[in-house]
């Protein structure tokens, strides 16, 4: 009776598998592949994650600045209860027109 169909692929499977968890062989690929493949690749990356990072600090510095300026900016020009009187007292000057009929 032949063996069921892919009980070869099976095999070579649970043999790797089991080499792949033996605490030597972890160890083994850890320190000779993994480590130094994470270690290029982090010092390749490493000088534009510092440019991001500067980038976006003077971006968020640029933009507290600009709101800065336009608060005392507003503030010495118009200053706030001067906004507000003038507000009011353009709402008071202007009548609307009624739609509902004086009494009679």
């Amino acid at each position: 009776m032949p063996p069921p169909p892919g009980t070869m692929i099976y095999t070579i499977l649970d043999r790797t598998l089991h080499f792949f968890q033996e605490p030597s062989n972890r160890e083994r690929i850890q320190t000779q592949c993994i480590d130094p493949l994470l270690r290029h690749v982090l010092d390749r990356l490493f000088p534009y994650i510092l440019l991001t990072c500067l980038l976006f600090s003077l971006i968020l510095l640029m933009s507290l600045a600009s709101v800065t300026l336009l608060v005392l900016h507003m503030r010495s020009v118009t200053g706030i209860a001067t906004a507000a009187s003038a507000a009011s007292s353009i709402a008071s000057a202007v009548t609307l027109p009624s739609i509902i009929p004086p009494p009679v």
